[in-house]
C-alpha cells in the first residue's frame, strides 16, 4: 500500500490560499482569467498532461507553460490558475464534458498541490488480516469536527474531498486513509458504500488545529463490485464516510455517478 505524507507547514500555506485567495475579487489575485480551479492531473510525458476540473471540463494546458510548473506533472491532485489559449479567448465559463487549450498562469500564487492521501484498506483483507490487525483500532485519533457544508464533501475523479479540522504539530506528519468492511459496508444491493476516515498526527500533545481541504483517493475495486451487479458508469451511489471527533462519531453523505470511482 502507498500512502502520501504531507506536513502541516505545506497545510497552513495550502488552507490561507483555498479559503481565502481562492475565492477574493482583488486585483491581486485576478492575474489569471480562471483561478482557483480544482483539478486531477492525468497523463505522462510521453502522451502529455490533460487537467480533469471537479466539475467536468478538461484542461490541456500549453508544454510550455506546464514546463513552468514542473511539480504539476508529480502531483495527483492540484489547485490551478490560468488562462485559455488565444483563440478561445471571448469564453468566460467552462463547460462539463467540453475540453479547453490553457495557458497555466505559473506566477500566480493560487497555484498549489492539493494533500492526497492513497491508502485505502479493507480490513476483511488477507493483508490486514495478517498484517494489521488492531493498527486501525489502536492507532487512529480523532478529529475536531468534518465540515457538513452543501458541495463541501463529494467524489470526483476517483477521488473523495473533504475538509476536516484536526490538530497539528508543525514539524511531524499528519496521516489520513480510508478502511471499510468489504462486506458489511458495501451494500451492492441498495447502492450505498460506507467508508470510514482514519487520522494519526503522529504527536502526543499537539498544541493547535487547523481546516485543510484534502482529497483520499476511492477504492477501485468497489467500482467493479459494483459493476459486475450490473450499474453503470452513470448510475448513481449513496456514499457515506464515517469520522471520530472529539464530540463523537460523526457521519456525511454524498450521491455519486459510479464513474466518479474512476482515476482519469
Amino acid at each position: 500500500m502507498k500512502q502520501s505524507n504531507f506536513y502541516i507547514l505545506f497545510f497552513l500555506m495550502l488552507c490561507a490560499e483555498v479559503f481565502t485567495s481562492c475565492l477574493s475579487n482583488d486585483d491581486e489575485t485576478q492575474w489569471s482569467k480562471f483561478n482557483g480551479v480544482y483539478v486531477t492531473v492525468s497523463g505522462d510525458k510521453l502522451h502529455g498532461y490533460e487537467l480533469y476540473t471537479d466539475f467536468g471540463a478538461i484542461l490541456v494546458p500549453t508544454t510550455e507553460s506546464l514546463n513552468q510548473m514542473p511539480w504539476l506533472k508529480e502531483v495527483q491532485r492540484a489547485i490551478i490558475s490560468f488562462n485559455l489559449v488565444e483563440d478561445s479567448e471571448s469564453i468566460t465559463q467552462l463547460e462539463a464534458g467540453k475540453t479547453y487549450d490553457i495557458i497555466l498562469n505559473s506566477t500566480d500564487g493560487m497555484n498549489q498541490q492539493i494533500p492526497t492521501f492513497t491508502v485505502k484498506i479493507d480490513t476483511l483483507s488477507e493483508e490486514y488480516q495478517r498484517n494489521g490487525q488492531d493498527s486501525i483500532a489502536l492507532r487512529n485519533k480523532k478529529i475536531h469536527s468534518i465540515e457538513k457544508s452543501p458541495g463541501t464533501f463529494y467524489v470526483k475523479n476517483g477521488y473523495m474531498n473533504i475538509i476536516p479540522t484536526f490538530d497539528y504539530d508543525p514539524y511531524r506528519p499528519v496521516f489520513f486513509l480510508l478502511y471499510y468492511n468489504g462486506e458489511k459496508d458495501v451494500d451492492i444491493i441498495d447502492n450505498k458504500l460506507s467508508l470510514n476516515l482514519y487520522f494519526n498526527n503522529s504527536i502526543q500533545s499537539p498544541s493547535s488545529s487547523i481546516s485543510s481541504f484534502i482529497s483520499l483517493e476511492m477504492p477501485m475495486e468497489l467500482y467493479y463490485k459494483f459493476q459486475d451487479k450490473g450499474l453503470n458508469d452513470n448510475d448513481s451511489i449513496d456514499v457515506y464516510l464515517n469520522a471520530e471527533t472529539v464530540t463523537g462519531s460523526e457521519q456525511i453523505h454524498s450521491k455519486m455517478a459510479l464513474k466518479d470511482f474512476m482515476i482519469p
